[in-house]
């Protein structure tokens, strides 16, 4: 384990709650009585979310798109609240912002009740659909269609992303579908749920819109907890490529200190070499079974759409398991097994993240950077300047919203903050949370050897530390040992197959 504590050295968690019943409304709408809020309460109403044991509360909440304008058109918001277990309930919750951008926090409702199933013996837990996303006018994009070829296209093909956008301005303004705006329907949420102080917990994209909250309502932040750190310093697309190849290097080594993994693919750094080198030449043809109609459907597999799966693939430690394998095989000729692993990521893309809000949140950095940034950062990498480029062009037929002044400015705050990075982590490397933890003197940041982005391999370590973190409220005394002992990485080879059809989404 890797970690360090930043000025003071102290803590920081946020997280989740589960179910108890009509009580708990009650108790809501008192506490609003109580505070004289000027937003209308918001009406939960029992609900079963699947795999989440016992009865939630869901409900709408309506606010202004146009936060600014009053005659602006009225958007809703989804709510989900997992109400605490025991009697004896605290009155800060967690808050859990989803990652992508653009997934849909209500959507996670079984990771988090399973994740932060000791959190909500005493808290009640809340998911909120950030606008755009989920059930909160979601804006979701078809955009690969339905054959092989079209998955096998272009990251974000142009005639999509207008098709989209057409559909996507008759009941949204993009302008307004930002991180600084969304952050402000949170808040309004808090304040109508009744909830004085929050807890935060942010994965991935979702770190970056807590240190927004964090810096827009500090004095309503109990603790944080920040997984996988987007700094909002930094502008992620010049810097994907680069990331994205450390991650990659990482790779090659630990396979070769893996006695398993380095007599099964002795040269695996050669043969990737040797598979982008005949990419380069040009796309290979594929041959995939379409379950619906039991035919071998075809198509052209190019060195982008290899190089961005890579990417996705370097994400969760389950899929860096495979990865020698995969590539191995696609150097044998074998592209079969990594064409569907295409297909399962990009449905999986489609189906999970909300594309208007992701290529909104895109659009707050694409216009804050000197593009000789990207060919410096991209140049030696395997992805090159492909994901940056796909990002301009699709960004390029958006409109974009307002940054307020002083946005990119690093967030300072003395609330306990725990910082969680995974050291193989291609899209927040742990160099992130060492940027941020500097204007956090009240944090901790713990760095998990052998973790990625994903939540993969975590539990139940770091449920219980968060737990704990949490119930404190600072980080004194907070037990971090457990994560040394986490396992390194088990490589799959010929010998050693498994999980090979396991769906595969990534941010």
């Amino acid at each position: 384990m890797m970690r360090s504590s930043r000025l003071g050295a102290i803590f920081a968690i946020a997280l989740f709650f589960d179910l108890i019943a009509f009580t708990q409304a009650e108790s809501i709408l008192a506490q609003q009585r109580t505070n004289k809020m000027t937003q209308p309460p918001i009406v939960l109403k029992p609900c079963r979310l699947p795999g989440v044991d016992g009865e939630a509360r869901c409900g709408m909440y309506e606010v202004r798109e146009d936060r600014q304008g009053e005659r602006s058109r009225r958007i809703t918001l989804k709510v989900v609240v997992l109400p605490a277990l025991s009697a004896k309930r605290a009155e800060d919750a967690l808050f859990v912002l989803a990652g992508g951008p653009g997934q849909a926090a209500t959507e996670q409702a079984d990771f988090i009740a399973r994740t932060f199933a000791k959190v909500r013996q005493e808290r009640d837990i809340v998911l909120v659909d950030q606008r755009g996303t989920g059930s909160s006018n979601g804006l979701h994009c078809n955009l690969y269609g339905e054959k092989l070829q079209g998955h096998l296209g272009d990251l974000f093909p142009a005639e999509a992303i207008n098709l989209c956008y057409a559909q996507w301005e008759r009941r949204a303004d993009l302008r307004f579908y930002t991180t600084s705006i969304a952050m402000d329907d949170l808040d309004e949420v808090r304040s109508a749920l009744g909830y004085d102080k929050i807890n935060l917990f942010g994965a991935s994209y979702g770190t970056r819109a807590a240190q927004v909250y964090l810096r827009h309502y500090p004095d309503r932040v109990r603790t944080v907890i920040l997984k996988g750190t987007t700094p909002i310093s930094d502008t992620i697309p010049p810097i994907i490529a680069r990331d994205a190849q450390r991650s990659l290097n990482l790779l090659f080594d630990d396979c070769g200190k893996n006695e398993t993994c380095r007599k099964a693919f002795p040269n695996l750094k050669q043969e990737f070499a040797e598979v982008l080198a005949r990419f380069e030449k040009g796309t290979v043809t594929v041959g995939i079974l379409n379950d619906e109609t039991g035919k071998v459907e075809r198509g052209e597999l190019s060195r982008n759409v290899f190089v961005t799966t890579l990417r996705s693939l370097l994400q969760s430690t389950d899929t860096i398991a495979q990865l020698p394998l995969l590539i191995h095989e696609v150097y044998k000729g074998d592209y079969v097994s990594f064409a569907r692993t295409v297909l399962s990521i990009r449905r999986g893309f489609c189906r999970n993240v909300s594309i208007g809000v992701f290529l909104s949140v895109m659009n707050e950095d694409l216009r804050l950077f000197d593009p000789e940034m990207v060919q410096r950062e991209s140049a030696g990498t395997f992805i090159g300047e492909y994901y940056y480029q796909q990002l301009l062009q699709a960004c390029s037929l958006l409109p974009r919203g307002t940054l307020s002044y002083g946005y990119r400015e690093p967030v300072i705050s003395y609330e306990p903050v725990l910082l969680i990075s995974g050291f193989l982590d291609p899209a927040a490397p742990p160099e992130n949370g060492e940027k941020v933890a500097q204007n956090l003197p009240n944090s901790l940041h713990v760095v998990v050897r052998y973790g990625s982005d994903s939540y993969t391999g975590l539990s139940p370590c770091f449920d219980n530390l968060m737990s704990d973190f949490i119930t404190r409220g600072h980080l004194k005394g907070v037990d971090t040992s457990c994560v040394d002992r986490l396992p390194k990485i088990s490589f799959q080879t010929p010998n050693n197959q498994t999980n090979r059809d396991k769906p595969i989404v990534n941010n």
